[in-house]
């Protein structure tokens, strides 16, 4: 059983993006708008959905007379109103979740509002889609820790919220996109006329798919009908679908006009299977020197203005060795349209070895007031470059991409690594010279070394 999908926004939205499913598409939507509010210097975490509120001119009005929250559209403008009295963490949560209904182009045919008492039906698609979007501003790419990702105990995961300002939904979801264990983040509500409970939503980890899909049902008894109140949280092994699995449940604010609150937690396969491949590695050496026994691809960024291969950082190698590709590059980024943020130039320099250029630096040159990588660009690029190399079975291998003259942060960066190649099970090496620092162990405010 799957959802189907009926509310008009959600139509609409899957009209316009010409997706037969929302989740991903809203996600990504979120996703967009995230990362260009920190390229603008949107930082964290806690992540302010204030701030980004501000970045969207979107208008905030305190109102103490509104049980929750509200989007609303004023001549042509947006604007929410929400309670300030409720708690930090639920006003956080409120303000990021009606930005997710802004993500809908018809948000200024109907006011937004949470708590209304004339609802749809289906209004519970609507929201869900929001959760998503809310979860993607409160944690985006490079907010959490990776190790933390490993300790999959419930308890341990609630303990974080109140260090990162964020939801449990929010936390748990970019903990499974994180973590190398077995796991799913779900998201389900309980259906008060027959007792069951309906899966609005699963995020897998890259080493588990349960094989659920939204919309199926869970009969009673389960783990998640002792958790009648926000908060309440327990867990139990039981049997979804052909899987038996561990259940990590706690109750979340339920949806507007609903009395049970919704249950989001993690699912995780009762035996104890080691971690697969992680698809991400680190290793010391130089990545123009690529460990691979078949296909493969160096990857490297290259600003929108670079019509030749400069003789600075890790691109000095790659001259050294393979000046042909250089001249390649050069003739592309020369033909007028072709040197484009998000655009791949990719150079065979030998049988099964590329080298993919990626354009996703703003400009070179001078030190700049912000970071010169540009993420959306870069996420772009890295989809591009999954592609190529799934259709000839070929591992990428890079250095640690963006941080060097780009000045990006490494979380942002290796979080995109993971979404978009990882993700896609396409094997990615991370080369690190051996008086550097590894990534994951490098100083927040510390660039990363490519020379």
């Amino acid at each position: 059983m799957s959802v189907d999908w009926t509310h008009p926004s959600v139509l609409r939205l899957l009209e316009e993006s010409g997706a037969s499913e929302p989740l991903e598409t809203i996600e990504a939507r979120a996703r967009e708008i995230a990362l260009q509010a920190i390229e603008t210097g949107w930082k964290g975490p806690p992540y302010d959905p204030f701030r980004l509120a501000d970045i969207l001119e979107i208008e905030l009005v305190a109102r103490e007379d509104l049980e929750d929250a509200r989007l609303v559209a004023l001549a042509g403008k947006p604007r929410i109103e929400f309670n300030p009295a409720r708690r930090p963490a639920r006003v956080r949560f409120s303000i990021a979740h009606e930005i997710g209904h802004f993500l809908f182009s018809d948000y200024g045919e109907r006011v937004r509002y949470r708590d209304v008492s004339e609802r749809r039906g289906d209004d519970w698609q609507l929201e869900v889609l929001c959760n998503v979007a809310a979860a993607e501003f409160l944690m985006p790419i490079g907010a959490f820790p990776i190790e933390e990702a490993e300790d999959l105990s419930l308890p341990h995961l609630l303990d974080q919220r109140a260090r990162f300002g964020v939801s449990t939904e929010a936390l748990l979801r970019r903990v499974v996109k994180l973590t190398n264990r077995p796991s799913s983040l779900f998201a389900a509500a309980r259906l008060p006329e027959s007792g069951t409970f309906r899966l609005d939503y699963l995020v897998s980890s890259r080493a588990w798919d349960p094989n659920l899909e939204p919309g199926w049902v869970l009969a009673a008894p389960s783990v998640l009908a002792r958790c009648t109140a926000v908060g309440f949280s327990d867990d139990a092994t039981e049997q979804w679908g052909s899987e038996t699995v561990r259940v990590q449940a706690v109750g979340a604010p339920p949806y507007p006009g609903d009395t049970f609150p919704r249950l989001v937690g993690l699912l995780q396969p009762e035996s104890d299977r080691e971690p697969q491949d992680t698809w991400l590695r680190y290793v010391r050496g130089d990545a123009s020197e690529p460990r691979t026994e078949g296909p493969g691809i160096i990857a490297h960024i290259v600003s929108d203005r670079a019509r030749s291969w400069g003789g600075h950082g890790f691109v000095r190698d790659l001259i050294s060795r393979y000046p042909d590709a250089r001249e390649d590059y050069a003739a592309w980024a020369s033909t007028p349209g072709n040197l484009k943020r998000g655009a791949v130039h990719l150079a065979e320099v030998d049988n099964d070895l590329w080298i993919a250029s990626l354009v996703a630096q703003a400009g070179h040159g001078e030190p700049a007031p912000r970071p010169r990588v540009r993420l959306g660009a870069l996420c772009q690029a890295l989809a591009a470059l999954a592609e190529f190399a799934r259709e000839r079975d070929a591992s990428i291998h890079m250095p640690p991409i963006g941080t060097g003259q780009g000045g990006g942060r490494w979380p942002e960066i290796r979080d995109l690594i993971l979404a978009e190649l990882a993700d896609q099970h396409v094997p990615t090496t991370v080369y690190v010279l051996p008086e550097q620092a590894m990534p994951e162990d490098a100083p927040a405010d510390q660039q990363l070394s490519l020379l």
